[in-house]
């Protein structure tokens, strides 16, 4: 694990832990986040501090796909997209996943704790596990990609957009989130914990993070937490 503390800079020290292997993955709702063996994937994990409380941040795991798709679309190509509210596809295979956690007060300083899974090359034994279409890097590049230089890419992106979300919020980076949103305009079901379902056709979202669909009932919108989204079947 590597851990890097900027305190000495500032105010605002930022934490970076990388797992070379990750043996307790998990994702929203617990699941188990499948990394396999040594070079398999790239996850991580940043403590980032805000001066804001926690009312402000719903917005957060959107903008992070934000700085996935705009990396991974730099080494790869541009069918990489977002699906809400933070898997991160290759066409319509998941590629990686965004954990973030928030610890703070309502209107007062706050953190977080962003975690990332990106797949490099998973093997067959893995994907085998895992219920729902998953694809790595070599299989969408054929190429094999530097774990450090991707890594890097990722870091400085990072910095450059949660300084400016810290600034400006969701709504800086809305138009761009749409942009690449695989499921802009197409006819969802969204699942809750509660087994209930809502169908509709994905409209927008907003400044809070939450999706709008339209439903029968008219516009509606839902926030994030343990909603899925999945396309409707025809």
């Amino acid at each position: 694990m590597n851990r890097f503390d900027k305190s000495e800079y500032d105010n605002n020290p930022i934490v970076i832990a990388a797992a070379e292997i990750q043996l307790k993955g998990r994702g929203r709702e617990n699941r188990k986040w499948h990394s396999g063996t040594l070079g398999n994937t790239l996850t991580f994990s940043i403590l980032w501090r805000f001066r804001n409380g926690v009312s402000v941040l719903s917005g957060l795991s959107l903008v992070i796909g934000i700085v996935l798709v705009r990396v991974l679309r730099s080494f790869s190509d541009s069918n990489i997209y977002l699906k809400w509210p933070n898997d991160i596809l290759h066409e319509t295979s998941k590629l990686a996943g965004i954990l973030v956690e928030l610890r703070g007060k309502i209107d007062g300083p706050a953190f977080a704790v962003i975690g990332v899974g990106i797949n490099f090359h998973l093997p067959f034994s893995i994907k085998s596990h895992i219920q729902q279409k998953v694809t790595d890097l070599l299989q969408c590049t054929g190429k094999v990609h530097d774990r450090n230089e991707i890594f890097g890419a990722l870091l400085v992106q990072l910095y450059t957009v949660l300084t400016d979300f810290e600034k400006y919020g969701f709504s800086y980076f809305k138009d761009e989130w749409i942009s690449y949103h695989a499921y802009q305009g197409k006819n969802v079901t969204l699942l809750f914990p509660n087994k209930q379902s809502v169908v509709g056709v994905v409209d927008d979202v907003n400044e809070d993070g939450s999706i709008c669909l339209i439903t029968p009932n008219g516009k509606q919108s839902y926030s994030t937490g343990n909603i899925s989204m999945r396309l409707k079947d025809n």
